[in-house]
């Protein structure tokens, strides 16, 4: 089986939304969380400017994944015009980093469901190919249950693990070790996995870009 292609979100995912005090008192905890130890403001479109927070640990360990050929990495965000700013900050190699063009970001055609089509095609491609990829799909708004049964519908050959983070935290420790054990072995999964953040909580879309 090929290597993975990972999609990955960029706001609630990596950058995480940290809420105002109080705090729950697990929530952030080590074991839960990884430490949010890197903060930028970016700047982009007309002198509009975003605060953003990642934790090193773990874009650290995604990126090496892309650097020795584990993965195939690819954004799949609303940051699509301005990844190169994101690579930038997080000091991601751009050459092996991909971005999907999902949305114009002109018009904001696609801007509704440009995301799960693109994931959608490249499962169709996968199973065209003699030699199918896995595929991981990372967002903490568009992973959902229905996503999960329109995807195993079109019956993919390779399996699809689609995990979904708390965005007050970003990918959890947890999801981490299940995203990194699909990348190892994802033969052992079933054709269509969803993951979801226990602490996850329902909300009307995000305060970054």
């Amino acid at each position: 089986m090929a290597r993975a292609i990972v999609y990955t979100d960029f706001d609630g995912v990596l950058n995480a939304f940290l809420e105002a005090e109080p705090k729950p008192s697990d929530l952030y905890s080590p074991e839960r969380a990884f430490r949010l130890d890197g903060e930028a403001t970016v700047h982009v479109g007309s002198g509009a400017a975003y605060r953003i927070r990642w934790s090193s640990e773990l874009t650290d360990a995604l990126h090496e994944l892309a650097c020795t050929g584990a993965i195939e990495l690819q954004w799949l965000s609303t940051w699509q015009p301005y990844t190169a700013l994101l690579n930038e900050r997080l000091g991601w190699n751009a050459q092996i980093i991909g971005t999907v063009q999902w949305y114009d970001p002109i018009t904001y055609t696609g801007l509704r469901d440009g995301k799960y089509r693109a994931v959608a095609r490249r499962v169709e491609v996968e199973a065209d190919g003699g030699d199918p990829a896995p595929i991981v799909w990372i967002d903490d708004e568009e992973c959902t249950r229905t996503r999960c049964d329109e995807l195993r519908a079109s019956a993919p050959v390779a399996p699809v693990l689609m995990v979904r983070p708390d965005s007050r935290i970003g990918i959890s420790r947890r999801q981490w070790a299940l995203i990194c054990a699909f990348i190892a072995n994802p033969r052992t999964f079933g054709d269509v996995t969803l993951d979801v953040e226990p602490t996850l909580r329902e909300h009307e879309g995000h305060t970054g870009y």
